[in-house]
């Protein structure tokens, strides 16, 4: 759980998940762009999740104030899978 000022939301599985749909809607866009200008977390990282977690808690003047270890199987795919790069065909 990351803490934005009065407001709470969630990273799960690569996605964040708050009550303030305007804030999860920025937290997801923010991610994404992280992710596709830096690479995301390192592939070897064990814990995906708590390294985004901080990266955008950090770069939106949050904190993280709880954590639950997630499958780390599991979110290394999914972030490698967010990796990927977005090619626009016309």
């Amino acid at each position: 759980m990351v803490r934005f000022g009065s407001q709470k939301a969630f990273l799960r599985r690569g996605e964040w998940f708050s009550a303030n749909a305007g804030l999860e809607s920025q937290l997801n866009d923010i991610t994404t762009s992280w992710i596709q200008e830096t690479g995301g977390p390192p592939l070897d990282d064990h814990d995906h999740e708590r390294t985004v977690a901080e990266t955008i808690a950090g770069l939106m003047g949050g904190r993280v104030v709880r954590r639950v270890r997630p499958s780390a199987k599991l979110t290394a795919q999914i972030y490698i899978a967010r990796r990927q790069m977005d090619l626009p065909f016309v």
